[in-house]
């Protein structure tokens, strides 16, 4: 068993997105991104891992292919491994999001044959 604790984790930066890989099981994985105001994560999909994505702090939006969706603190969201995620801050304030993975994304690299 393994606890940690977000606030002890990487903080904000304003001139780029944080994303950091916080537990990692045998078949999945936490990470977290950090937006600052105005930061768009770069649009991208998950091979074959399962995405859900709660939001612990702030507001931002989710482009889905229904539109724009706010995405606020106490929000979950769930795609497939093929839909893209594309999600942005357009708020003044930072906006915290953990991406709960499975099975475990990215994959782990085997090592490459001598």
């Amino acid at each position: 068993m393994r606890t940690i604790r977000l606030t002890e984790s990487a903080d904000y930066d304003p001139d780029r997105v944080v994303a950091i890989g916080l537990l990692a099981g045998e078949h999945s994985n936490v990470r977290m991104i950090r937006l600052s105001p105005g930061q768009t994560l770069p649009p991208h999909t998950h091979a074959t891992s399962d995405l859900f994505l709660y939001a612990v702090e702030g507001h931002g939006e989710l482009d889905t292919a229904d539109g724009v969706a706010t995405f606020e603190a106490g929000m979950l969201a769930q795609y497939a491994g093929h839909e893209e995620l594309r999600v942005a801050n357009r708020s003044t304030t930072g906006l915290t999001l953990l991406a709960f993975l499975a099975p475990a994304f990215p994959p782990e690299q085997s090592p490459s044959a001598p």
